[in-house]
């Protein structure tokens, strides 16, 4: 009798270890480009129009100013044999205050740019991973992982779901 339940509890062993390692390799994972999908999805080329519109006009000031300076630079260094000390001071002078102009409008411009860039990539990723999550439940995946964040996958058993994560979102 002790034989029995011996051979019957190795067996149930057995049986458990065996459906483990079926599950285990049962583990289906999906992986996902963002920058692909980044790339290619028209929502992005939209946040790039809406925000080069949005900032356009303090952009070409801060462009007309940027080639004010080059010009009086170009200008110091042809002309810098023939004029006078005091002139070339006064266009020293000239150009170090458009530089701090420069400073004053150039900075805060590129932080405004930036930080309104995230806020709309926010929103953007947002909506990324909603159709990462529905494809990922359609395709009954256990796991999707970032391309970029994985040093190694097998491509025969990782099926890359960035194309269908760029239809859906294409569709919003």
């Amino acid at each position: 009798m002790k034989k029995v339940f011996k051979n019957t509890a190795m067996v149930m062993l057995a049986a458990l270890t065996m459906g483990t390692s079926v599950q285990a390799l049962a583990h289906k994972v999906g992986i996902v480009d963002m920058q692909t999908i980044y790339s290619q999805v028209p929502q992005t080329a939209a946040i790039e129009k809406t925000l080069q519109g949005e900032f356009a006009d303090r952009r070409q000031e801060v462009e007309k100013l940027q080639g004010d300076i080059r010009f009086e630079m170009e200008k110091y260094q042809r002309e810098a044999t023939t004029m006078s000390e005091d002139q070339k001071k006064a266009l020293g002078e000239k150009i170090q205050g458009m530089q701090k102009q420069l400073a004053e409008k150039g900075r805060p411009l590129e932080q405004e740019i930036k930080v309104r860039q995230n806020q709309e990539l926010a929103k953007l990723q947002g909506t990324i991973i909603e159709a990462i999550e529905a494809v990922a439940k359609e395709g009954d995946f256990d796991e999707v992982k970032i391309k970029d964040a994985t040093i190694y996958f097998n491509p025969k058993k990782v099926t890359d779901l960035s194309g269908k994560v760029v239809e859906r979102v294409s569709k919003k």
